[in-house]
C-alpha cells in the first residue's frame, strides 16, 4: 500500500504546478542575484512568471495589474535602484521587510511579493491559505482512515 501511496503522489506531484515556490525564488533579491542573472544557470522564463505574478495579483488583489510586467521587468534586471546589490543588503537577509519597502516605488510587483514572503509556514496558517484558494476539505473526508478514504475516493488523491 505504501509503494501505491507514493506512485499516486509522485504522479499528482509531476502533474502540479509550483509557480507560487518558483517565484518565491525568484523573488527573492539574493536568490535572484545568485541563481537567475545568468542565464547558462538558469532555464527559467521570466515571460512565463510574469504571467504567474499578473494571476497572483489578481487573486489577491481583486484588481488588474497596470504595471506589474514593467517592474518586473526592472526587477529582473537587478541593476536599478531599489533592485540594486547595495540596496538589497541593507536589510541583512529580512526579504518581508525589504519588499514591503520597495512597495512604496513598486506597488505591483511590491504587493505580491510583500504577500507571498508574509505566508506564513505553519499548518494553520496553510490550511486558511489552501481554504481561501479553493482547496476545501469536507467534515466527512478529514475524519477518514486511510482505508476508507480509499474506498470513498476509489484510490485517488483529493484534487
Amino acid at each position: 500500500m505504501a509503494d501505491e501511496i507514493l506512485l499516486r503522489l509522485q504522479k499528482r506531484w509531476e502533474m502540479w504546478e509550483q509557480p507560487i515556490l518558483i517565484l518565491s525564488w525568484l523573488l527573492h533579491p539574493t536568490y535572484k542575484m545568485k541563481y537567475f542573472l545568468m542565464p547558462s544557470k538558469s532555464k527559467i522564463s521570466y515571460l512565463h512568471m510574469g504571467k504567474w505574478l499578473v494571476y497572483y495579483y489578481k487573486a489577491w488583489t481583486g484588481h488588474n495589474p497596470e504595471s506589474i510586467l514593467t517592474e518586473f521587468d526592472d526587477f529582473s534586471q537587478g541593476i536599478k535602484y531599489p533592485f540594486d546589490e547595495a540596496s538589497v543588503a541593507q536589510f541583512k537577509g529580512n526579504i518581508h521587510k525589504y519588499w514591503g519597502w520597495v512597495r512604496d516605488a513598486y506597488p505591483e510587483i511590491g504587493t505580491v511579493a510583500a504577500h507571498m514572503f508574509g505566508i506564513c509556514v505553519n499548518a494553520a496558517s496553510v490550511e486558511r491559505l489552501w481554504s481561501s484558494m479553493g482547496f476545501f476539505h469536507t467534515k466527512n473526508r478529514n475524519r477518514l482512515k486511510s482505508s476508507e478514504w480509499v474506498k470513498v475516493n476509489s484510490g485517488d488523491p483529493p484534487g
